[in-house]
């Protein structure tokens, strides 16, 4: 079986926000267009439109990797390093706002459950990132014949 693990993580992402955009499944906060994504970036995003799921399709491939994610987790691994001009730079933790407001979202929807180590993905959000890593896979094995035989089996 094809899991998370087994895609690179840019196609695997690309794909799950490109289907989490299209089914409705998450929808950005009005804000979310002209909002920096922490305090250490310089500009907003490049694709302003798209983030919101890109963040999306990372925080569901990063619960269905490491089982558990809290938003002080999320914060660490979101975050990044603040230039301080001649100075070294320092390392800051991504704002929670966000992806506390993403993790509400993919709860209502019902493909993340509330637990007291974290939120997890529920059976429906595993098996949604399973099939799209399939499709992922698949669409890898066109470039690269030489993987097909990880589909048989």
């Amino acid at each position: 079986m094809i899991t998370a693990s087994m895609v690179p993580p840019e196609k695997l992402i690309e794909r799950l926000a490109a289907y989490l955009k299209e089914k409705n499944i998450v929808m950005p906060p009005e804000w979310s267009f002209l909002t920096k994504t922490a305090s250490f970036k310089e500009r907003i995003p490049d694709n302003p439109e798209e983030w919101w799921y890109v963040r999306t399709a990372s925080i569901m491939r990063k619960m269905y990797i490491d089982t558990f994610l809290g938003v002080g987790k999320s914060k660490v691994v979101y975050g990044g390093s603040s230039s301080k001009g001649n100075r070294p730079p320092h390392f800051r933790r991504a704002p929670a706002h966000s992806t506390r407001m993403i993790m509400q979202q993919l709860e209502k929807a019902g493909l993340v459950i509330k637990t007291k180590r974290g939120r997890m993905l529920s059976s429906k959000g595993r098996s949604l990132v399973d099939k799209i890593s399939l499709e992922a896979f698949k669409e890898l094995v066109e470039t690269n014949p030489s993987l097909k035989i990880y589909l048989e089996g």
